[in-house]
């Protein structure tokens, strides 16, 4: 028996070892038949047989487990679910609240409201600026990209009867200068999308959401109230927004949405990316604090080398759609500029998606003269090409998703900027970009982009050329592998069923059958089915694919077998099947 339990505490060990189950598949199985010929050879018959049979049961439940652990739907939450019963419960909060003793939970969550209230009634009249001098620069991109291509859409977005059921913590970190909070928002709303050019691209739908909006904030905060005020934190002088863009008090240069004074919205993430993100964060966020200590020692906060990519993502995004280049010149490098202008084209191209489901710093490099960051991008999306005459056309049939990554550069030894590129400021000297398409500085003659304070974008590339430079050319980096690993192959699968069923707009009792009955199969809640569909039917799901071919095949395979399980494949889910594989395989 002694010998039984060493053999397997062995045992577990290797089957939850360090690592991914692709790479240490092969010693755990060396080590499963070891352990069986020892037992056989030592122990006497028919004991042996028997010790055997429970030492495989071991194995198989251990296995099981392991894989429900993997899933990223393991805890996605429900929509009545969220909040806790106490902060004991908080992760981070008792190590928060030892820093930061005065720290009151209720203030917070009443300006996480007034946040989420302000920014929906912002979004739906097409001006942002009211909410701007509590979002950061790459939040407030992602809403001004999004308005742009409504407005070459001829779209409105009108958000009504919206309802606050909770709001709650989920979980309190740092990032170098800064701590964070992650506050989740259980709602629901009426959401309107109408096009003048399109019937095609209307949805109108009721839904209830479980989102996720991150707040940031320097630990030496001032703590001054920037929601239920119009006053600068520093002079007092009434805040008009006619400096929107830049974020600056216009009487005494205070930039406002840095983290000084208050709680900065720094990221919104959907339930179903927040849960994926669970499960390879740990280790990403490992790296990206060793990449921080190497290679840039100058940055107060990966959060907002991630938010600044984002930003740069978007314009380059933008600019791309509209052919028009000069707004991004001054943070991207020339030679990514030429590559820009080379792919140009004459044709309209507008999205009506676009989110960015994931941001992460996952590697690090250096050349000569600069250092380099690599930052995936995991965005969601649907184009559209705009004919002329009020008629369209759809270039992607569904709400796609792609994973590219931004490689940043700057030059070692820059030491730390006075003022970002993104944010409307010279990085050299703090002076006021007073014309974005300058390529240089007005106050010091600094050329923008040539990376010596601040972070441009040297390129854009794919997961692919990522994994070819990623083994060599990099002194810090996270495998493709793993970044590919934040969804489990039936999280893929049932997030592309659901998209399946979701393709006709109904969801029917049969519909729903089938839904519970796959996820019931793949080991999930049918809790997590509703969200879900409701995502797929307002087009805030799209269709997932890792990077691994094989793994697209399994999950083009698991979804044929969804979409046929009542012997019944409408025309809309035999449309969809025929584009993913046309698309992915």
């Amino acid at each position: 028996m002694l010998l039984l339990t060493v053999g397997v505490e062995l045992l577990f060990a290797r089957a939850g070892g360090g690592g991914s189950s692709s790479s240490s598949s092969g010693g755990g199985d060396l080590g499963i038949i070891y352990l069986i010929f020892y037992l056989m050879r030592i122990i006497p018959f028919p004991f042996n047989f028997i010790i055997l049979g429970i030492v495989i049961f071991l194995y198989i439940s251990a296995n099981k487990k392991q894989k429900k652990n993997k899933s990223a739907f393991k805890n996605f939450p429900g929509q009545n679910e969220g909040g806790q019963a106490g902060t004991d419960h908080i992760k981070g909060y008792s190590a928060f609240q030892k820093v930061n003793p005065d720290f009151n939970e209720h203030e917070f969550l009443h300006k996480v409201n007034t946040a989420f209230m302000g920014i929906q009634k912002a979004w739906s009249e097409k001006n942002i600026s009211k909410a701007r001098r509590y979002i950061t620069d790459g939040v407030h991109q992602r809403f001004i990209t999004q308005i742009e291509m409504m407005g070459i859409l001829k779209q409105t977005n009108i958000i009504s009867d919206i309802d606050i059921d909770n709001i709650w913590i989920d979980k309190i970190g740092s990032d170098g200068e800064f701590d964070i909070i992650h506050a989740g928002i259980s709602a629901s709303a009426n959401d309107i999308f109408k096009s003048e050019l399109s019937r095609n691209l209307n949805t109108d739908v009721s839904e209830d959401f479980i989102e996720y909006w991150s707040f940031i904030r320097k630990k030496s905060s001032k703590n001054k109230d920037l929601y239920g005020t119009v006053e600068c934190p520093n002079c007092r002088a009434p805040l008009d927004g006619k400096n929107s863009d830049v974020v600056k008090c216009t009487f005494c240069g205070t930039l406002l949405n840095n983290g000084d004074y208050d709680w900065i919205l720094s990221e919104i993430t959907q339930a179903n990316d927040y849960a994926a993100s669970r499960t390879s964060q740990r280790k990403l966020n490992h790296v990206a604090s060793e990449i921080a200590k190497k290679a840039f020692e100058d940055e107060s906060s990966v959060q907002l080398i991630e938010d600044k990519a984002s930003n740069a993502y978007l314009q380059v995004i933008s600019a791309q759609s509209t052919n028009s280049y000069d707004k991004v010149k001054r943070f991207i490098s020339a030679s990514y500029a030429g590559k820009l202008i080379s792919l140009k084209t004459n044709e309209s191209i507008a999205y009506n998606r676009l989110f960015l489901n994931d941001v992460s710093l996952i590697g690090a490099g250096k050349t000569e003269t600069d250092n380099l960051l690599y930052i995936s991008i995991r965005s969601s999306f649907q184009r559209i090409k705009v004919l002329g005459k009020n008629r369209i056309s759809k270039v992607d049939p569904f709400v796609v998703s792609k994973t590219e990554v931004l490689i940043f550069k700057k030059e070692i030894n820059g030491g730390k900027s006075k003022g970002s590129l993104y944010a409307g400021s010279c990085p050299a000297c703090g002076g006021a970009v007073e014309d974005e398409l300058a390529a240089k500085c007005s106050y010091c003659g600094t050329a923008y982009n040539r990376g010596s304070k601040d972070w441009v974008v040297e390129d854009i590339i794919s997961m692919e050329e990522y994994t070819a430079i990623s083994s060599k050319d990099m002194t810090s980096s996270v495998k493709a592998a793993v970044i590919d690993g934040v969804y489990d192959i039936r999280d893929y699968a049932l997030n592309n069923i659901m998209m399946i069923i979701a393709a006709d707009g109904v969801f029917d009792t049969r519909e729903r059958e089938l839904a519970e009955t796959a996820a019931k199969k793949f080991g999930y809640k049918t809790a997590i089915i509703d969200p879900l569909f409701k995502q797929a039917a307002s087009g805030r799901l799209s269709i997932k694919m890792p990077e691994d071919k094989k793994k697209r095949t399994k999950i083009y395979s698991l979804m044929f077998k969804a979409a046929m399980a009542d012997n019944d494949l409408s025309s809309e889910e035999s449309k969809l099947l025929d584009e993913v594989k046309k698309a992915y395989l």
